[in-house]
């Protein structure tokens, strides 16, 4: 017999697509004021539901935050996030001089002198602020840019999603596609972004400290960089009390101080000390609700 859930099912994927495209007009056409207090509303409904969203924040408000003498209102979580996800539909959309006076750039030599050696650049960041704009800002630095991304469901979202990434000359390449596509690229001496601040599955991981507790961090950039000596360039991108943004781009590491069989498991952990700093900068600009200490060492208790 065939489910009940079936004619629902084709409705919502029919409503779908509409609905994808209102959200984007809106973001695009609405004044900003508007936007954003629609993005306040939106974030103090979703900080107010009793979701597993708002149970992973305040697990990690318990066992990480309060350890380290910090905390996060959620709604600041939330409210961030939504902002995001507007500006970077709105500034898709953006002229290149618009682009460039929301969001400014710090540190772009960096990434000029790990380019210089035409090997090309891995560059790590988080979902920490607004993600979304930093490979077009590269790109207006004049560098091929490239990123690292899961492969789409094909729902209408992602689909449009896939489509804003690809914009502006980003080549967007599937994580699951294995290192050859990535090498690729690199051997243009591209800049390619690569975030390892999630429990990301079916890619190389291992545990990695991280705001002191052992977290599953994806370590294949590491390993890829010491053994083809690709200098890796921490980056990340900063939400001003303007509603600006600030690209900050911090000097390469490079993958020849990181030698032997351990050399991409210490390279990692560099990298999630520069990742917990930022953090600690400002915890409301980073994703709390992602499940990142959900996977435990063999032994080692849940967080609760």
């Amino acid at each position: 017999m065939p489910s009940r859930r079936l004619p629902f099912r084709a409705l919502r994927h029919a409503l779908e697509r509409p609905a994808v495209d209102l959200l984007l007009l809106c973001a695009r056409r609405a004044p900003m004021p508007l936007l954003e207090a629609s993005a306040s509303a939106a974030a103090r409904a979703a900080s107010a539901l009793p979701s597993r969203a708002n149970t992973m924040i305040d697990r990690h408000r318990r066992n990480i935050l309060a350890p380290s003498g910090l905390d996060v209102d959620p709604f600041l979580v939330y409210r961030g996030m939504i902002l995001s996800m507007i500006d970077f539909v709105r500034l898709s959309y953006a002229s290149d001089l618009e682009f460039g006076s929301a969001v400014g750039v710090e540190g772009a030599h960096f990434l000029e002198e790990a380019l210089g050696k035409g090997r090309g650049a891995i560059c790590i960041t988080a979902h920490y602020g607004a993600w979304e704009l930093i490979p077009r800002a590269v790109v207006l630095l004049g560098h091929r840019t490239g990123v690292v991304g899961r492969r789409l469901s094909g729902s209408a979202a992602d689909t449009r999603l896939g489509r804003l990434r690809s914009m502006h000359d980003v080549t967007v390449l599937d994580r699951a596609s294995g290192a050859r596509p990535l090498l690729g690229l690199l051997r243009t001496n591209a800049a390619v972004g690569i975030l390892i601040d999630q429990d990301t599955t079916a890619v190389e991981s291992e545990f990695v400290d991280f705001f002191g507790l052992p977290a599953l961090t994806p370590t294949g950039p590491a390993r890829m960089a010491v053994r083809f000596g690709i200098p890796v360039v921490p980056l990340h991108i900063v939400r001003r009390n303007d509603g600006s943004h600030l690209l900050v781009i911090e000097e390469a590491l490079d993958p020849g101080a990181f030698t032997g069989d351990d050399g991409h498991v210490r390279l990692t952990s560099c990298l999630n000390a520069i990742i917990e700093g930022w953090i600690r900068a400002d915890p409301s600009q980073w994703i709390w609700f992602h499940e990142r200490w959900c996977r435990r060492p063999p032994g080692s208790p849940g967080l609760r």
